[in-house]
């Protein structure tokens, strides 16, 4: 694996963020023309609680990684990245964390990305299996508790969740009931 860190875009990136049952959900990134992020610390956290750094290993440097790994970083957590494809980590803008490039499936790579010392994983790569792997690994062999795990199929949401016990975001469901509430308004 080889170490980046540091890469600079001309289009930052910030994600859409929708809150459901008190957990947080990136559905989607897009283009921001002026820069930074539009998320903030209020939407992130309600006004009487504390956000305490956490140390956060993502995997997946696509829309949704890179923006993920902007707004964690923005609201003060330690991030480390594992991405398989170096032009993929063009997407960070102004990054000060450590970014590896290699197979995050590979538990020798995932421990140069930090994963014995970090609070949580994101496994949000766009492949399904590359991020249920992974989450299993950091899981099983890493005996990681807080592991979130992006599922774009929404059948395999349900196994991943049930069979593997994993905690699992489909940004497929997600953005079909943020369009149905809102062509039900």
């Amino acid at each position: 694996a080889r170490k980046f860190s540091n890469f600079y875009s001309s289009a930052p990136v910030t994600a859409s963020l929708f809150i459901c049952a008190g957990k947080y959900a990136i559905l989607g990134a897009a283009p921001f023309p002026l820069g930074g992020t539009i998320l903030t610390q209020d939407l992130l956290r309600s006004e009487n609680s504390e956000v305490s750094s956490m140390n956060i290993l993502v995997i997946g440097c696509d829309q949704v990684g890179a923006a993920l790994v902007r707004d964690l970083e923005h609201i003060g957590h330690d991030i480390s990245l594992i991405e398989k494809d170096s032009e993929q980590l063009k997407r960070l803008y102004n990054f000060g964390g450590t970014a590896l490039v290699g197979d995050p499936t590979d538990p020798d790579v995932l421990k140069q990305g930090g994963i014995e010392n970090c609070d949580a994983v994101a496994a949000v790569s766009e492949d399904d299996s590359v991020n249920l792997m992974a989450a299993q690994i950091a899981k099983s062999i890493f005996q990681r508790e807080k592991v979130i795990c992006r599922v774009s199929d929404p059948h395999l949401q349900v196994l991943y969740h049930k069979v593997y016990g994993l905690e699992t975001i489909c940004p497929t469901i997600l953005t079909e009931q943020a369009v149905f509430r809102a062509l039900a308004k």
